[in-house]
């Protein structure tokens, strides 16, 4: 995280983030079309401003309540987070949460072979393409098996597509691992993993 801290975007957000977070939530959202488009202006605070941002708060809070509740767990069957293809769509692609808890540190939070649900995918490898992001971890489709066969609940098929059929979208994950380097983190598993868009050696802890 270090990298994070130290980065001179990420330093101004933290330090002059209650003035930003009132004036991209609420601030500017209303001024705008008031300014532009003519709307009255107690139409624009309860709609573009306070609507819009009690619309997002509940999307995001369904990833730690639907997707904790409802839906399958092809890989493991023994926790509460779910694959939840509502959440995953009105939360941009954060609903695949029994994959995302199996892999925390897999950067596409799915196992999919495309963007249709997951545009937090899409972002993230823009920014890897333009170089702003990098050493980007994903699970390899042998890990993912592995761990399906081992603890999923049967909901998805085993039989990986073939390397390069998926573009590269594919996740897979083994023991319940909480982040990149964890102690419980097997050295084989480790080998599995892929790093797209390498910047750094690949084992650097």
């Amino acid at each position: 995280m270090s990298d994070v801290a130290s980065d001179p975007v990420v330093r101004f957000q933290r330090k002059y983030y209650i003035i930003l977070a009132l004036l991209l939530t609420f601030v500017f959202p209303a001024i705008v079309p008031w300014y532009f488009w003519n709307e009255h202006l107690s139409v624009c605070w309860y709609t573009a401003a306070i609507f819009r941002y009690v619309v997002i708060l509940h999307c995001t809070w369904l990833v730690n309540s639907v997707a904790h509740v409802w839906g399958v767990k092809p890989y493991d069957k023994n926790i509460r987070a779910a694959e939840n293809k509502i959440v995953a769509v009105a939360a941009l692609g954060e609903g695949w949460h029994n994959y995302h808890h199996v892999f925390p540190w897999d950067y596409k939070t799915a196992e999919l072979g495309d963007y249709k649900m997951n545009v937090t995918t899409a972002f993230l490898d823009l920014m890897a393409k333009i170089g702003w992001a990098y050493d980007l971890k994903t699970v390899s489709a042998e890990l993912i098996n592995k761990r399906v066969k081992r603890t999923g609940d049967g909901s998805r098929v085993v039989d990986a597509p073939a390397e390069g059929d998926d573009n590269g979208h594919h996740h897979h994950h083994d023991d319940n691992i909480w982040g990149w380097g964890d102690k419980d983190m097997k050295t084989d598993d480790m080998e599995l993993v892929e790093i797209h868009h390498q910047k750094l050696p690949k084992f650097v802890q």
